[in-house]
């Protein structure tokens, strides 16, 4: 599970799989000569190993992979929508160009990543937007306490992360 927003043969990165993850679905299905293969393929390129089931790993990328790029467009799409391109070189900051990165992704790679994963995705945009809308009824709500231990909340995911 790896990659850069950058496609095409210009943006090949040497080690680019060095420490990464690759998920190997279903080897039961597989001959063990195949399975011996794509260990032996994968841990020489440095890659570590994970194995799953294939429609678990299905939900898990869909939240951690195919909605983050669903949300980045859509951050794009919403600001390219609302605001002119000096306002957006002027105000831009970290924060923005870290959300907004991935969404210079190929389209036509995640148009068929997500027609692939749909169902999925739509569960996974469905638990982003029930958390969007909390967010915005506390903000709605002067509730400031409560969206502070929100916030501290969803801080616990880089305890997890670093």
């Amino acid at each position: 599970m790896t990659g850069t927003e950058k496609f095409g043969p210009l943006a090949a990165v040497s080690n680019l799989y060095q420490d990464k993850v690759v998920v190997l679905c279903d080897m039961e299905k597989s001959g063990t000569y195949q399975q011996e293969v794509a260990k032996n393929l994968f841990s020489s390129i440095g890659m570590t190993l994970v194995f799953m089931d294939a429609k678990e790993h299905d939900r898990h990328a869909a939240f951690i992979s195919h909605m983050p790029h669903a949300l980045s467009y859509s951050l794009a799409n919403s600001v390219m929508k609302q605001e002119a391109a000096e306002s957006i070189i002027a105000l831009a900051g970290g924060g923005f160009k870290d959300m907004s990165r991935i969404a210079k992704s190929s389209p036509n790679m995640w148009e068929d990543i997500f027609r692939q994963n749909k169902s999925n995705l739509l569960e996974a945009i469905s638990v982003f937007q029930a958390e969007l809308k909390e967010c915005q009824k506390m903000v709605e709500n002067e509730e400031w306490d409560t969206l502070n231990d929100w916030m501290e909340e969803a801080n616990k995911l880089h305890d997890i992360l670093d």
